[in-house]
């Protein structure tokens, strides 16, 4: 399962998160047992690790968080995992900043050159007195419903940003920075092909790529002559054909496992493409398919 982090919309009454309009800005989140996820940042991420350790699973490496540090994010899916200490919970800070606030705190503060933009996808930065002291402000904010609230975090989220900047780690937080609102799109045949069985939509993939969804079809169309929902489809649907002749796996886990979130919408085009349905399969594969 793909957890999507933070969603697009949230519950008013939900004491755990600060909104922009609509928009998450900051959550908290508790945690009383240990747990290990594959997550969607779905916006760029600033973590304050207040209590236990976050560990983050990228490719083969590990890297941890723990209390006293905060991390950098970029959007993309990680596999995460907290740590909780005995007689305790693992706590976090969670703020969301986009592409834009990045572009334009940059320019504000003229520091739109693109020279040394870093392309990691996290960093780790130790939590000095200035940063410990905003944690403890800003998450007096929870739970508070005062006249220019919004106006406020607005501002919280620029002295954030010029606080990173004025730390000993200022430099790579500016790079990271750097990377964020400067760095080129990457390349979609490596973001597709690496997210091929994820359930993710087009518009997720297009956000993933540093593309707009219109620019993200017209590049995917040139480069594949096809268009992309087709062929990704198509991509899934062999591969979930080789998973049902050669896997035990039944017809739910096989459309899990190959990004297929809607069982029946599964079956349906399972069944256009191939003339017969998913669960009939290995008792027709010997007459129906093809060598």
């Amino acid at each position: 399962m793909l957890v999507r982090f933070p969603t697009s919309t949230v519950d008013k009454s939900d004491l755990s998160v600060l909104q922009l309009g609509n928009t998450p800005l900051a959550r908290y989140r508790k945690a009383t047992a240990a747990g290990k996820r594959t997550s969607f940042i779905t916006e760029h991420t600033l973590i304050f690790v207040l209590q236990g350790h976050k560990y983050l699973h990228i490719e083969e490496q590990t890297h941890t968080a723990e209390t006293g540090q905060l991390v950098l994010l970029k959007r993309g899916i990680y596999a995460l995992s907290e740590f909780v200490p005995d007689g305790l919970d693992y706590e976090a800070l969670l703020i969301f900043f986009t592409d834009d606030f990045v572009k334009k705190f940059l320019h504000t503060h003229q520091l739109s050159t693109t020279g040394g933009a870093a392309t990691t996808a996290h960093l780790v930065i130790p939590v000095n007195e200035l940063l410990n002291s905003f944690k403890t402000q800003f998450m007096g904010y929870f739970g508070k419903t005062i006249q220019g609230l919004e106006s406020i975090l607005q501002l919280k989220l620029q002295e954030l940003m010029l606080l990173l900047l004025g730390g000993p780690q200022g430099q790579q937080a500016l790079s990271f920075m750097q990377g964020i609102a400067y760095g080129k799109p990457l390349d979609i045949d490596f973001i597709v092909r690496k997210h091929l069985l994820q359930p993710l939509s087009l518009e997720e993939l297009a956000k993933l790529s540093g593309r707009s969804l219109a620019s993200f079809k017209r590049d995917f169309q040139l480069q594949y002559n096809c268009a992309p929902k087709k062929w990704i489809n198509e991509q899934r649907l062999e591969h979930a054909r080789m998973l049902l002749q050669h896997s035990g796996n039944n017809v739910t886990e096989v459309a899990l496992e190959c990004g297929f979130e809607n069982i029946p919408h599964f079956i349906k085009i399972f069944k256009q493409k191939f003339g017969f349905t998913p669960n009939s399969l290995r008792g027709k594969e010997s007459e129906i398919i093809p060598g």
